[in-house]
């Protein structure tokens, strides 16, 4: 337990505690009075001194490996940051003891050992870990819902969560969204301000909240939510759509589209605003919610005189639900320019952290290369979720039942072309039409290549002339129609920033046409849904304020290009470094890595960061 309060997993540590809980045990028998709570043994005798010490053997037994330096290696040890680990070991014991209680009847005493629980397993966090582990490999949809709703359903979880959410003026809801395919969809509305100031407001963000497509309603986000309508001043409406797998693909879409074009049409008053000066919307969504929003995005592309959104946010979106292992090549050049991630640096081809070429690494022990190694070589590269597939938040099994879940049982889709399901696979002329859009991702995410990805079409498909090649050949790498490895010279002597993330040179700000700016940011240590550990996680609370000024900036249009918020940066390291040795924080104290990252993080050690 010790080292996940240190945010590190150590063996180290693991063996500190062991011999130190044997020392404590061999001071405390020695004395001749039971200690606290163990008093009424001391009438028999020395039997408090047996439990004790029987107890003492059987947990230095239990940590033996570690006691005598035989431990396995730690494949979390590099993998996140202190803070988040922390909160990764919080949420894991929530998680198993709540799914150890998720039968009990009736529900406050289901509420009252679902705590007791989970305090259960922040002691025991092998325990903890097992039991999710055991769970998720055979994951159901109540196994979801009550894992990501127990921070709405428990009221003592509630409580704690309401202590850390700002409070606004408005917080009601209604209906909205009816159609002749869709029910009407329950929206929460926040707004931090008096009743008149609502009704002039004109800005509105609509937001499509995650939760794996089948769990967690509106409530379950209302923290950060409530964070970005105390900083926009705008109102904030989330959408709380009808779930998979009642109801599937592509209802979800539907109905959050029915939600946009009322809210359009109406210019606002079917929310209570009043006046005749255009509403300005942005669209946000994060995780299966930015999916979402990039089919809602697509719907109103597709349809005619309905005006589009200002800009759009994704948080950790997934844009492509066909779960592989490997990385097309067009795919790895894409995401990492001309260096590539080299599992063979490593001893062991999973490691997804600190390497180093010695004699026990892969590639030292090649002997036999079968023809020339071409210049624009690009190795094997498996995609991130898999590389992740360790991750405590997000596993392939639990990305695989959602996906099915989701698709539904009449549905056989193409995920090649079907850009309402991947949006990565959306035809240029679609993506050309975006509004200005900002992505923001945890590096260690599984879902960060989608993240990157996505990113990169949309800014080649804004700028078909300058990288016309580069794009068609991602695009059909994507959507796997072909397998081009051509690649010039010139491009192979390019900087390690990849080409589809290159928005500005790295001077001064460059004018921009608004349309066109991109703006991706890889939060360092992070994997999927740092958002919701509001409560847990100071950098949530610094990344959800540097959401609410990119949604300030979308709503207001001051977006812009600068070397501040550019997409990547290229920042050489000197070739003896083993170790990360440049920490580069934004201006709200979170650390931020560009995507060449993915190559030097997963394939060499090192970060490429990015202010």
């Amino acid at each position: 337990m010790l080292d996940h309060i240190l945010g590190k997993p150590s063996a180290n540590v693991r063996r500190v505690q062991a011999l130190g809980t044997a020392l404590v045990t061999l001071l405390v028998t020695r004395r001749k009075k039971a200690p606290w709570g163990l008093g009424w043994l001391e009438r028999r005798s020395s039997l408090w001194k047996t439990l004790l010490g029987w107890w003492t053997l059987l947990y230095l037994l239990r940590h033996m490996d570690d006691v005598l330096g035989l431990h396995a290696p730690e494949p979390l040890r590099e993998y996140y940051s202190r803070s988040f680990y922390r909160a990764t070991w919080v949420f894991t014991a929530l998680d198993a003891g709540f799914w150890t209680a998720m039968s009990v009847r009736p529900k406050w005493l289901r509420d009252t050992l679902s705590l007791v629980f989970s305090a259960y397993y922040l002691v025991c966090t092998n325990r903890a870990v097992e039991k999710v582990r055991k769970v998720r490999a055979l994951v159901t949809i109540e196994h979801l819902r009550v894992s990501w709703n127990k921070g709405v359903e428990n009221p003592v979880l509630r409580f704690v969560r309401k202590l850390h959410q700002p409070q606004l003026g408005i917080v009601r809801n209604v209906m909205l969204g009816e159609s002749e395919s869709t029910e009407r969809a329950r929206c929460v509305v926040m707004f931090d301000g008096s009743e008149e100031e609502f009704r002039a407001c004109r800005m509105v963000v609509l937001d499509v909240p995650g939760g794996g497509f089948v769990s967690m309603a509106p409530e379950s986000h209302t923290e950060y939510l409530a964070a970005w309508a105390q900083r926009t001043k705008a109102i904030v409406v989330s959408v709380d759509y009808a779930k998979a797998p009642e109801y599937p693909f592509p209802y979800a879409i539907d109905q959050c589209f029915a939600v946009y074009r009322e809210l359009e049409l109406t210019n606002g008053q079917c929310i209570g605003l009043e006046g005749t000066e255009r509403v300005r919307f942005v669209l946000a969504g994060d995780s299966a919610g930015g999916n979402i929003a990039a089919g809602v995005q697509f719907r109103i592309l597709e349809s005619e005189g309905l005006r589009g959104p200002a800009g759009i946010v994704f948080v950790y979106g997934c844009f492509n639900v066909d779960v592989r292992a490997w990385m097309t090549r067009n795919e790895t050049r894409v995401l990492l320019g001309t260096e590539a991630r080299d599992h063979l640096h490593h001893a062991s081809p999973l490691a997804v952290a600190k390497p180093t070429r010695h004699a026990g690494s892969l590639d030292a022990r090649v002997r036999v290369v079968s023809g020339d190694q071409p210049s624009a070589y690009v190795p094997l590269t498996m995609t991130s979720s898999f590389t992740y597939f360790n991750d405590q938040v997000l596993t392939p099994e639990m990305m695989r039942a959602m996906v099915i879940m989701y698709v539904g049982p009449n549905a056989r889709p193409d995920f090649r072309t079907d850009y309402y399901l991947s949006p990565v696979v959306a035809p240029d002329h679609l993506l050309a039409r975006f509004p200005p859009t900002y992505f923001l991702c945890g590096e260690k995410d599984p879902m960060v290549d989608d993240t990157v990805l996505f990113a990169s079409r949309i800014r080649n498909a804004k700028q078909p002339n300058k990288d016309a090649a580069n794009d068609s050949n991602a695009q059909a790498d994507v959507s796997g129609r072909s397998d081009s490895t051509d690649v010039s010279e010139d491009e192979d002597r390019a900087s390690n920033v990849p080409r589809a993330l290159r928005m500005t040179q790295f001077g001064e700000p460059q004018p921009q046409n608004s349309d066109a700016v991109i703006k991706v940011k890889l939060v360092a240590g992070m994997s999927h849904g740092f958002l919701q550990m509001y409560s847990l996680l100071p950098e949530a609370r610094k990344v959800a304020a540097m959401c609410g000024e990119w949604l300030d900036e979308l709503l207001h249009d001051a977006h812009s290009i600068s070397p501040y918020s550019r997409c990547a940066s290229e920042v050489r390291i000197p070739p003896s470094s083993d170790k990360l040795a440049i920490n580069v924080m934004d201006r709200y104290g979170v650390e931020i890595v560009s995507a060449a990252n993915m190559v030097r993080r997963r394939g060499h050690g090192l970060a490429d960061p990015l202010s």
